[in-house]
């Protein structure tokens, strides 16, 4: 059953009771027309629920903002949502989510002749929206984008990302799943999610658990990039903005895929933003990585697997 405004439905009685379900909630495809993201492609899912999602198909089709109950739940920096090339060394930072690898994670870096930007390059690059379509299975629905990435470096190999995105009819979460192939080259692949959160969800009065254990201290209070290890087969993170009440979000993960949780915290006045971010790799640098053996080349055809959950909660 889909519940939408207050209702519950089956799928034979929402097409009774709406002309055009398009209407009232899925896909709207628009365009920035002023300001640093001009002419940059926007694709907003309604889930008819309550939740409205941004998506940004020139930047690897990540997570702009997300509204729950209008409520935002991303941090969006001063410039917008802008174009790759004017966001500079704050790549990583503007929107929910940010994909970064994945040839490389984290700082730049320059290993074995190689130099690497900040975050690698694949959050750079524009994607292929090769579907938005509305799948049932039986009275359940989901909305579902599918996008594809290519890197390619004729001296380093290939890697393509496909990436399904899916988000309820009706409901307060989206789902985002990856595969990485790499078609050319024999290349160790990297990943980490960026997720960018802001008021209201980030308060002073804040609270952060990771599988369950109060983990605010440590993570919220200082400015500084804080690593733990992800702990589970199937990882929880919790931000909510106050022990009681208030809005909340939620983040599901594979810990055995992406086995290191870090976070950043910048608490400065006109700022306020706190980073959710589990990656492969433990924070070290990528020689340091290569000594100890964890940066394992990918064959050609070999592919990796990402899955993450994330739950918006508006506290109303």
């Amino acid at each position: 059953m889909v519940m939408l405004f207050g209702q519950t439905f089956t799928k034979r009685e929402l097409g009774r009771v709406f002309p055009d379900l398009m209407q009232v909630a899925g896909f709207k495809r628009m365009t920035v027309e002023d300001g640093a993201g001009r002419g940059m492609r926007l694709l907003q899912i309604d889930s008819g629920g309550g939740l409205r999602i941004d998506l940004l198909p020139d930047r690897c089709c990540d997570i702009g903002q997300v509204w729950c109950d209008n409520i935002p739940f991303g941090w969006i920096s001063p410039m917008g949502t802008s174009l790759p090339s004017l966001i500079g060394e704050n790549n990583a930072l503007s929107g929910l989510m940010m994909t970064c690898g994945f040839d490389h994670i984290r700082q730049p870096d320059t290993d074995q002749g190689r130099s690497f930007p900040l975050h690698g390059n694949m959050m750079n690059l524009p994607s292929k929206i090769t579907t938005t379509d509305t799948v049932w299975d039986g009275d359940e629905c989901l909305f579902r984008v599918k996008a594809e990435v290519t890197q390619f470096n004729l001296n380093h190999g290939t890697i393509r990302l496909q990436r399904h995105i899916y988000v309820p009819l009706g409901g307060r979460s989206l789902v985002v799943s990856d595969r990485v192939t790499v078609l050319s080259g024999n290349l160790p692949i990297m990943a980490m999610y960026h997720i960018n959160l802001g008021f209201p969800a980030m308060t002073p009065a804040s609270v952060l658990h990771l599988n369950g254990e109060d983990i605010s201290v440590d993570c919220l209070g200082e400015n500084k990039i804080k690593t733990h290890p992800s702990g589970a087969s199937v990882s929880e993170v919790e931000l909510a903005a106050g022990a009681g009440s208030g809005s909340r979000f939620r983040l599901k993960y594979d810990g055995r895929k992406l086995p290191s949780l870090q976070t950043l915290r910048n608490s400065h006045d006109g700022v306020n933003v706190f980073c959710i971010e589990p990656a492969t790799h433990d924070r070290l640098p990528r020689k340091e990585l290569r000594e100890a053996g964890a940066l394992v080349p990918t064959e050609r055809g070999g592919t990796h697997m990402f899955h993450l959950e994330m739950l918006f909660d508006s506290g109303r």
